[in-house]
């Protein structure tokens, strides 16, 4: 975990990916802001002033790039064209030596930078792996045209997966549905380190960690949501494993405690 944490920071500070840990995460921030407190599902006014008594929440969109094994790996790109690639060329990653993504889900801030701004692959020679049921929903039951688009692009090169395959050598899909139809958390095992990459478990971590009964209102089942964050949660704090999550601030990892009904940070 430590290793982990220390590569991380050596990344964001100094815009390089030398570590001789066995995981080596790279944190790309696309875009950070603020969003209001109204986006939280039935907070108490009470709570959401004890947590954020400005009304607005700090927000961001991250991607990561893991190397292990002899790998390298994008999760997710990020909103914006161009931002992760930029970010992926400081740390002396050009989008063309990109290979494999794994994208969590198939919302915008999440698939948008697969796409540059002549509308062609950002990542040219990249394998893209997404869930079936994401895709399926996406596809046939939303039916969202960018998404379709996008997918397009890559053609053959992109692979679905369902939940428990390995998806690559080292990389378990973990069903998180709810946030949207196929979301997925990926489980990274190397030379006895894990790491877990969580996508959008959490949007606003100050408040969903002590209570993690908070939805918010970018989820397609809040309910459902909530049940994956506290799955996902009980197995990171029992496991001990870290989690990077593509909104928690930056460098976007923390390890986790249970704490009452809630987590905190270790």
């Amino acid at each position: 975990m430590t290793k982990i944490i220390c590569a991380l920071i050596i990344s964001i500070l100094m815009a390089s990916s030398a570590f001789a840990g066995v995981i080596e995460v790279i944190s790309l921030v696309d875009t950070r802001g603020q969003s209001d407190t109204d986006l939280l599902i039935d907070a108490p006014e009470a709570l959401k002033n004890q947590y954020y008594p400005g009304g607005k929440m700090p927000s961001q969109i991250l991607a990561f790039y893991v190397k292990f094994a002899g790998q390298g790996v994008l999760f997710d790109a990020g909103l914006r064209d161009g931002h992760i690639a930029g970010q992926l060329r400081v740390n002396g990653i050009n989008p063309e030596d990109v290979n494999t993504i794994l994208i969590t889900h198939l919302h915008p801030d999440h698939f948008g930078g697969l796409v540059d701004a002549d509308g062609k692959p950002t990542f040219p020679n990249a394998e893209v792996y997404v869930s079936e049921y994401e895709t399926d929903y996406w596809f046939n039951v939303a039916r969202n045209e960018p998404v379709i688009s996008a997918m397009g692009l890559y053609g053959k090169r992109v692979h679905l997966f369902r939940w428990g395959d390995e998806v690559i050598p080292g990389v378990r899909a973990i069903d998180t549905a709810g946030h949207t139809p196929g979301h997925t958390a990926f489980l990274i095992e190397c030379e006895g380190e894990k790491l877990i990459i969580a996508g959008d478990i959490m949007h606003f971590p100050e408040i969903q960690l002590p209570h993690p009964e908070i939805a918010v209102r970018y989820d397609v089942d809040p309910v459902k949501a909530v049940q994956s964050r506290k799955f996902l949660l009980d197995f990171a704090a029992w496991k001990n494993i870290p989690i990077a999550g593509m909104h928690i601030t930056p460098p976007g990892i923390i390890s986790v405690s249970k704490s009452g009904e809630g987590y905190v940070k270790q």
